[in-house]
């Protein structure tokens, strides 16, 4: 009796511990298949995350000479309604400088801009590398800002060959392209019939790069080859 009693406990005691067991192994493979769909869950909106930020730029911006009623606008600080307005375009065009983070390429026919060529400056101020190429007769031309880059430490490079450096070009970050007919003057925002594309689609962005990079090692040093009036050299 006492035999077959102990025996009876133990059944007891050994089906005990495997409900007990069993429940622990539930306990752990509902925590490990919680975190499992969590991290699952987790990486998915990572990913959308990442997908989203990488936001699509695809920007169009017309200039005529219908601009040059809006060019008060630019001094006097006034909100225009129009969605066409050139100060607007222009304060575009100085935010996507503005968001140089690591490099600014600038490829200008002509530049005399004081909004732009400021935004510029500033860029190199706060450590973003400017490169600047330029046609060599218009970074002469005495409305040019070539002196203010130069006073500021940027790096010019102007092309010194038979014929026009005719581009109208930029590059932010080597991701954000800004480019068009349009030269960087306030006649051409305000009295010209011109356009600017803005946009970061990696297709159109890449072989602008190329070109860029293309001229940079074709074109010399202009601090020290510059040929301007010594009011427009390096002071």
């Amino acid at each position: 009796m006492i035999f077959n009693k102990e025996m009876k406990n133990n059944k007891i005691f050994l089906v005990g511990g495997i409900i007990f067991a069993s429940e622990i192994i539930w306990y752990l493979y509902k925590k490990v298949h919680n975190l499992w769909i969590k991290s699952r869950s987790t990486c998915k909106d990572l990913k959308t995350n990442i997908h989203e930020s990488k936001q699509d730029i695809s920007e169009v911006m017309f200039f005529t000479k219908e601009s040059s009623f809006c060019r008060t606008h630019l001094t006097n600080k006034e909100i225009c309604l129009k969605d066409t307005c050139s100060v607007q375009y222009l304060r575009k065009l100085e935010n996507y400088i503005n968001r140089a983070k690591e490099s600014l390429d600038i490829c200008m026919y002509m530049l005399t801009c004081q909004l732009l060529s400021n935004a510029i400056v500033n860029a190199h101020k706060r450590g973003v590398l400017v490169r600047i190429i330029m046609d060599r007769s218009m970074a002469c031309n005495e409305a040019a800002q070539t002196a203010l880059f130069y006073r500021n430490g940027i790096t010019i490079r102007l092309e010194y060959y038979v014929g026009l450096m005719h581009h109208k070009f930029a590059i932010v970050d080597n991701d954000i392209l800004i480019t068009g007919s349009t030269n960087w003057t306030m006649s051409a925002f305000f009295g010209n019939f011109d356009h600017v594309i803005v946009t970061n689609q990696h297709s159109l962005v890449k072989p602008f790069i190329d070109e860029f990079d293309r001229l940079w090692k074709t074109f010399p040093n202009s601090q020290e080859n510059i040929e301007c009036p010594a009011e427009f050299s390096v002071k």
